[in-house]
């Protein structure tokens, strides 16, 4: 008997040891789940999203939104299912022995109940505030505490101790809704311990009085009491629940607001793969409008051809990097249409249409992690030989093996191991990577010295950007002046197009360009921008 026992007690340590670790498996698995979708979800969304939504508000969603879901499926639903059936079964042997006594009893679980429901309504409305916290200052202290925002501060001689004082308010301001939601559960709680001490003294005080009047036994009465004290738990724990899992929604629809959300720019349901490009590009009467009621672009329409570089120059906010974008289809027109080979963008597939295409950004993007990483970015499948001859012809091969562990050197936080001029070098090796039929470039060398300036032109005289369609956003006209074709903007609309030699005689806003730039040095060099 004694052996059968504790065979019995060791089978229930281990099947209580089995339920922990299955349910924490299992809800592991639904919050790995729910981050994947959501890390998918927003990262296939369009250009405008990023635009209108903050780092610290992704990260927010992402960590504290998902994090807030795990107690639900780590058990809570596992208790709700055994509370409800324990209830239950125990309301069935009450409701058989004294359904009186049973209705009296069970009038205080919808006042339960309802002050349940209006405690969770109060959670609800704190979560929200708190989410709301998280989105609007998490980029706040993302910003500051990064190597972009420590330059900034420190270069423009920023007294931080403002930001301690600012962030000593909003922190504040955080502790204040974690205080109020403990004032929530401290209401809940209260409810919870007091529910069972009143049912318990009318119990004593209906049962004693049906006791006495023989309409009771008090083997039933006894009986009533230990079965009140039993499922008493399972009720307020619902109700607790009920509370609690009214936050929990809140950052589930937070969540599934961005998972749900279709981006602005998707494939058609009978978008086609785009067939091996020749790289002919037509803007055919395109117009933008981002609801100002002034067109960002208006009817422009120009052929980009294989094989030559065209340049776009203009004052800022003439609409080049907005042209650029479409043939990227990070937006669509809201008029008109750009085609790749005759196809319109919009009939072909993301996927198939950017595998196409490499944009060198003006500030080249670069991720923590090793040179390496940074460059199989654009061509997963590179085998190093490629990796080498490509930085060779972006003239970064020298640089790199002289690094501490060369290729697999880790770049460091938004690549400010490397120099300006370096990174731009990374990202055209990438393009040359990648060997695209279309090549975007955004003023690649804007910001950089002389020699590392002639580095980068050397590097777009290869052999790729001479075979490709190239695009070049020009801010400095030294860039361009050799282009074949070179497309003037101004407000949005195209004033005319040429070779270096036609607009310099006949375009009043190129000749003032070039003058802008070339005037201050005309009488020493008159072919060096200042």
């Amino acid at each position: 008997m004694t052996l059968a026992l504790l065979g019995l007690g060791v089978l229930i340590v281990i099947l209580s040891i089995a339920e922990s670790y299955s349910l924490e498996r299992a809800g592991q698995a639904v919050i790995r789940n729910l981050r994947i979708g959501f890390f998918n979800a927003v990262q296939n969304q369009s250009y405008r999203f990023f635009i209108h939504n903050e780092r610290g508000a992704v990260n927010s969603r992402m960590w504290n939104d998902v994090g807030e879901v795990q107690w639900v499926v780590r058990g809570a639903l596992a208790d709700v299912a055994s509370s409800v059936l324990l209830i239950a079964v125990t309301l069935a042997f009450m409701f058989t022995w004294n359904w009186e006594l049973s209705l009296l009893l069970l009038g205080f679980v919808p006042l339960t109940f309802s002050i349940g429901y209006v405690i969770a309504k109060w959670r609800e409305r704190i979560a929200y505030r708190i989410a709301g916290w998280f989105d609007e200052n998490s980029s706040f202290i993302s910003d500051r505490l990064d190597i972009d925002g420590t330059i900034l501060l420190n270069g423009v001689g920023y007294d931080k101790s403002i930001d301690t004082r600012k962030f000593s308010a909003i922190t504040l301001r955080l502790h204040g809704l974690f205080a109020r939601q403990d004032m929530a559960n401290g209401a809940m709680a209260t409810v919870a311990a007091s529910l069972p001490l009143i049912g318990s003294a009318i119990l004593y005080l209906y049962g004693g009085f049906g006791v006495i009047e023989g309409a009771m036994t008090l083997g039933v009465l006894i009986a009533f009491l230990a079965l009140w004290m039993r499922i008493i738990g399972p009720i307020t724990n619902l109700a607790t629940f009920h509370a609690e899992f009214a936050a929990t929604i809140v950052h589930l629809r937070r969540v599934f607001e961005w998972i749900d959300l279709e981006p602005e720019v998707r494939d058609a349901p009978d978008a086609i793969e785009l067939p091996s490009a020749k790289g002919i590009v037509s803007v055919r009467n395109a117009s933008v409008d981002y609801q100002t009621g002034k067109p960002v672009i208006s009817n422009l329409s120009f052929d980009f051809q294989p094989g030559k570089m065209t340049a776009i120059v203009g004052r800022s906010g003439a609409g080049k990097t907005t042209l650029t974008h479409l043939i990227l289809r990070f937006y669509d027109p809201t008029s008109g249409n750009i085609q790749i080979d005759d196809h319109d963008l919009r009939s072909v597939k993301l996927s198939s249409l950017r595998r196409h295409l490499s944009l060198v950004p003006q500030d080249s993007a670069v991720f923590n992690t090793t040179v390496r990483e940074n460059l199989l970015i654009a061509s997963p499948n590179t085998t190093h030989r490629d990796m080498v001859n490509a930085c060779k012809a972006a003239q970064l091969h020298e640089l790199l093996v002289n690094l501490p562990n060369g290729y697999d050197t880790v770049v460091g936080q938004f690549g400010y191991r490397l120099s300006g001029g370096e990174r731009q070098r990374l990202a055209i090796a990438r393009v040359i990577l990648k060997q695209p039929r279309i090549v975007i470039l955004d003023e690649p060398t804007s910001s950089l010295d002389g020699i590392t300036e002639r580095a980068i032109k050397d590097a777009l005289d290869s052999t790729l950007f001479r075979n490709a369609t190239t695009i070049v956003i020009a801010h400095r006209l030294s860039t361009v002046l050799n282009a074949e074709s070179i497309l003037v903007m101004d407000e949005g609309k195209l004033i005319d197009s040429g070779n270096h030699e036609d607009l310099i005689t006949r375009c009043d806003l190129y000749k003032r360009l070039y003058h802008e730039q070339f005037a201050p040095q005309s009488s020493r060099d008159p072919v060096h921008p200042v």
